[in-house]
Order: structure tokens, then C-alpha cells, then sequence
């Protein structure tokens, strides 16, 4: 029935306004399919620009995630830097630490010197208290340093020297005085004369070859007779002394 219908429509219409329809319905189809296809372009460049989104989204995610971690590093060398610096101060600390303990064994060695030479010192005294208490030399301590001192090359003279000397001058002068007062007994003297002490130093040699130029050739003789014996009359004339050098007597002149 329909094919019927058809071929009487046909018929009617004639076959060129047929194909006509035929051939608008063909373009209709043909510009439906190129729509269909504009379409699909246009969905597949929507889908395109939809992963192009994605993928430049993804690529943001991952520059951001990439700029968290270039912050975080950076962090972390800040991090790094203050603890460097915090070790450099604690290298400075503990070099002031042991710049002030050299400077605390500095001071603690010097006052154990110090403690160390009061003592010596201490001792020294207590050493020069007995040296003086066991001998107690009756001669004067003090003015035996100062006729040592007339020597120029003699700068300083230690207390346990200048004790010495005293108690050696001291036992020195008693047996000259022992010696003499012998030769004055032989004499059939009361009374200790120059001469007599000049016996007693010629008869020790050692004494003798630095005492008897210092003590007086004779005992002593009148003004007058002096005089004469010192413009070419008798008696002889004392040494002369090496330059730079005095008598011994002249150390125990009193000034007056």
C-alpha cells in the first residue's frame, strides 16, 4: 500500500520534481551530516580544550607543588644557616671559655709562684732569725754593710752575707786580739800596743800578707821626729796601695 501510494505521488508529480525533492533531501542530508561532523569537531576541541585545561591545571598543581617544596628547602637553609650560626657562636663561646680558663690557670700559676716565693722568702727570714739568734755577732750589723758598701763594685749585700762577714770579722779581730795580748805577755806588757798587734799578725802568715801594710811600722813617736822621718829621715815607708783600693784601717776610723 505505501509503494502504491508512492508510485501515484510520483506520478502526479512527475519524475523531475521528484528527483528535486530527492536532491534537497540528499543536500539536507548532507548538510545535517556536516553539521553532525561540525559538531563533533567542535565536542572534540571542547574535549581537547578540556584536557589541555586539565593538563595545564596539573601543570600548576605542579609548579605550586614544586614552589612549596623551593619554600620549604629554602626554610630549611635558613634553618641550616641559624644553626651554623648558633654553632659558630657556641664555637666562640667555648673559645672565650677557654681563653678565660688559660687566663684562671695564668692567675692561679702566678699566685702559686707567689705563695711559692712568700714562702721561700718566709723561710729565708726564719733561716736569717735562727742564723742571728745561734750567732748574735757583738760587731754592729749595720755598719759592717755600710763599710762593705764603700766598695763601688758591690751593688747589694744580702743580710745573710752581711752576717756572715760580721761574725767572720768578729771571730777575725778575736784572735788578732788573742795574738797580740801573747806578744805583749812575751813583752812582759800590760798594755796592748800597735806594735804588739803587728807581732801578732806577722806571726800568721796569711794575716801578715794583707794586714801589716795597713797597721804602723813603729809605736807611735814624738810630732817632731815624725816630721823629720817624713821629709827623708829614718823609718820605712809604707807600700803604695794599687789604685782604686783603701786602706783597711781607714774603715774603722771614726768620723769626728
Amino acid at each position: 500500500m505505501p509503494a502504491a501510494v508512492a508510485d501515484e505521488v510520483i506520478e502526479a508529480m512527475g519524475r523531475e520534481e521528484v528527483d528535486a525533492v530527492v536532491d534537497e533531501a540528499a543536500e539536507a542530508m548532507e548538510q545535517v551530516e556536516g553539521e553532525k561532523e561540525e559538531v563533533e569537531v567542535e565536542v572534540e576541541a571542547e574535549a581537547e580544550a578540556d584536557a589541555i585545561a586539565d593538563d595545564a591545571t596539573e601543570a600548576m598543581e605542579q609548579v605550586e607543588g614544586d614552589l612549596e617544596e623551593a619554600d620549604e628547602a629554602a626554610e630549611a637553609m635558613e634553618q641550616v644557616d641559624g644553626e651554623l650560626e648558633e654553632a659558630d657562636e657556641a664555637a666562640e663561646a667555648m673559645e672565650q671559655v677557654e681563653g678565660e680558663q688559660d687566663e684562671a690557670d695564668a692567675a692561679a700559676n702566678e699566685t702559686t709562684e707567689a705563695m711559692e716565693q712568700v714562702e721561700g722568702e718566709r723561710e729565708e727570714a726564719d733561716t736569717i732569725a735562727e742564723s742571728e739568734a745561734s750567732l748574735r755577732p757583738a760587731l754592729p750589723l749595720g755598719r759592717v754593710k755600710r763599710i762593705i758598701r764603700v766598695d763601688r763594685d758591690i751593688k747589694k749585700v744580702t743580710s745573710e752575707a752581711a752576717l756572715l762577714i760580721t761574725a767572720a770579722t768578729e771571730l777575725f779581730l778575736g784572735f788578732l786580739a788573742s795574738g797580740a795580748h801573747s806578744a805583749a805577755s812575751r813583752r812582759g806588757r800590760r798594755t796592748v800596743r800597735a806594735v804588739h798587734v803587728r807581732a801578732a799578725a806577722r806571726a800568721h802568715r796569711p794575716t801578715a800578707d794583707f794586714l801589716l801594710d795597713c797597721l804602723p811600722a813603729a809605736e807611735e813617736a814624738p810630732p817632731a821626729r815624725t816630721a823629720a822621718g817624713s821629709h827623708g829621715g829614718g823609718g820605712r815607708e809604707a807600700k803604695s796601695l794599687p789604685r782604686g783600693t783603701h786602706r783597711i784601717d781607714a774603715f774603722f776610723q771614726k768620723a769626728t
